[in-house]
């Protein structure tokens, strides 16, 4: 099996673990092999409407495969951004987005014991 093949495969799992079986995992397409590293890079994204959630499976600046912990722990991170949505919030007389705040991160890490107690991560 390729490395592709394998996280498709392992994702798949990871989610249906986690009980959010209207989500579907992608990988990331590069228009290029190589990365700019000095102006930062995309680990994942997710699109809340699709529910489609695209993970980049290789290394930034070598493209190598990635290690499957990291991958399952991107995974994690952006299913609960659909577990617990971005809100509005006032904050100092200004509208400001809570996309990451602590309950946020609190899902991340039960989505993380989740996939530990199956030994998938």
């Amino acid at each position: 099996m390729s490395h592709e093949e394998t996280v498709c495969y392992i994702c798949a799992e990871a989610l249906k673990i986690l009980g959010v079986d209207s989500l579907r995992f992608s990988i990331m397409r590069k228009q290029k092999d190589h990365v700019n590293i000095k102006r930062g890079f995309v680990v994942g994204r997710t699109n809340l409407k699709t529910g489609i959630i695209s993970i980049d499976i290789w290394t930034p600046k070598e493209r190598r495969p990635k290690k499957i912990s990291s991958i399952l722990r991107t995974l994690c991170h952006e299913v609960a951004h659909h577990q617990k949505k971005p809100y509005r919030q006032r904050y100092r007389g200004r509208i400001i987005n809570r996309i990451h705040y602590p309950i946020f991160y609190r899902q991340v890490q039960r989505n993380i014991n989740k996939l530990k107690k199956k030994n998938l991560l």
